[in-house]
């Protein structure tokens, strides 16, 4: 068994552009496929990957325009979702689990709803099939209005902390150098296109979660204000196979605010 703390970086070929990837190692153990969030980058399931990859074989993809990935000239959802397919193959990830967080939870489920026999299990963690609600346009209202320069770290780190209340504080700064990138003239700003944003595909998806054929864990952070308690409920009945936990002190970045609570749920879900 070969594992490491430190991810090696990796490109595949996906969807018409050069992905970046971030590998932990143990290519013998059952692969885990991590897909981030809106604005994120695989860096940020650090904490998440070292916890199971001394049992699994944790890949964590930079999605298109997103970290060290390639740009694109448009970021319809259903890119992300056949990128994602792509990547599975490419690396030939079999007897995959892929457990997104937000828009990589639905980008996840659509995927193995289009691919019958893509992957194996499934983890959703804090995001809702509708176009919109209250939780979620307030967030992407603020993406869109707020500025993407910054001039120091400390002020990155307040706004993480803005976000992810209940992280410690060498989680949020680790966040807040990993998702950033430093200009030439020493300015910080966020490590995405800012399309990504401006352009993102929101659409009504309720109807694909019937075709979701997979047992499938709805993780959802019990102060989160995006995925509500209720929606959660019809998604978990929507969903053939399908189990809801809450972690209690978590809003929507969950893993980041209670990670060992998040990383014991998960590895019993892997593990049943």
């Amino acid at each position: 068994m070969t594992t490491n703390d430190t991810p090696s970086s990796g490109w595949v070929e996906a969807n018409g552009l050069n992905l970046h990837y971030l590998d932990w190692g143990n290519p013998t153990a059952p692969h885990v496929l991590l897909l981030h969030g809106l604005q994120d980058c695989a860096a940020l399931w650090t904490t998440f990957a070292t916890s199971i990859n001394d049992r699994y074989h944790v890949v964590a993809l930079d999605h298109r325009g997103h970290g060290d990935s390639a740009r694109a000239d448009a970021y319809p959802i259903s890119d992300y979702v056949d990128e994602a397919a792509d990547v599975v193959r490419a690396l030939n990830l079999t007897n995959v689990t892929l457990i997104g967080h937000s828009a990589g939870s639905k980008n996840a489920w659509m995927c193995i709803a289009k691919n019958p026999g893509i992957a194996q299990k499934l983890v959703i963690t804090d995001m809702d099939p509708d176009s919109h609600n209250p939780g979620s346009v307030a967030m992407i209202s603020r993406y869109k209005a707020e500025d993407d320069e910054y001039g120091t770290l400390d002020q990155v780190v307040a706004r993480l902390r803005d976000r992810q209340p209940n992280a410690s504080d060498a989680e949020t700064r680790y966040d807040a150098e990993v998702m950033t990138t430093v200009r030439a003239d020493g300015k910080l700003t966020w490590k995405r296109s800012r399309d990504v944003v401006t352009k993102y595909d929101r659409p009504d998806v309720w109807n694909t979660l019937a075709h979701v054929s997979v047992p499938t864990l709805i993780a959802r952070g019990a102060d989160s204000t995006l995925l509500r308690h209720d929606v959660a409920i019809r998604m978990e009945q929507a969903i053939p196979d399908c189990k809801l936990i809450e972690i209690p002190g978590g809003g929507h970045w969950m893993h980041l605010e209670q990670p060992e609570s998040y990383s014991r749920t998960i590895a019993e879900f892997l593990a049943s």
